[in-house]
């Protein structure tokens, strides 16, 4: 291999960090509003999200082409070799792992984003079913009065 791999590959990596880096900003921007619980940016984010996704696995599939064709294992490993087969510079090298640490970090937020979303999902289900409650107060087990009523059973609670 050569400079120009090294070059080729330097510059991809280089786009696929800045895409993490747009993501890595999507995902702060989705983590404010779930906070702020602002639906219609959340609406705004999951598009934006969805078609830097689509640009980001584009990016990895490009990446594991130049890998196997040298035929390296696509993982952390396999990388490694492929960087040693390359004759890789040392900015490469950097870069390479800054977009691991980054992918890092772009993975614990997302982990904390999904918290929050099964959070309000939670919190809406609960409000839901208090309001269904609410409005169907014959479901109730307890009447207006306090007492049991007849009809949360079905069938009579004084009689054996």
């Amino acid at each position: 291999m050569d400079q120009n791999s090294d070059a080729a590959f330097a510059a991809l990596i280089k786009a696929e960090f800045g895409g993490f880096q747009e993501f890595h900003l999507l995902l702060q921007q989705e983590q404010g509003a779930l906070i702020k619980g602002e639906a219609d940016q959340l609406l705004r984010l999951a598009a934006l999200k969805s078609e830097l996704i689509e640009k980001l696995a584009g990016l990895s599939a490009q990446r594991s082409l130049y890998i196997s064709a040298a035929g390296c294992e696509n993982n952390s490993s396999g990388v490694a070799a492929y960087l040693d087969s390359i004759k890789a510079q040392t900015e490469t090298r950097e870069l390479w792992s800054k977009l691991l640490d980054l992918a890092r970090d772009v993975d614990q937020i997302n982990s904390t984003n999904g918290i929050l979303i099964d959070t309000h999902l939670r919190h809406n289900q609960q409000t839901l079913s208090v309001l269904q409650s609410a409005a169907n107060p014959s479901s109730s087990l307890y009447g207006p009065n306090g007492q049991i009523s007849g009809s949360a059973s079905g069938r009579r609670l004084d009689k054996a």
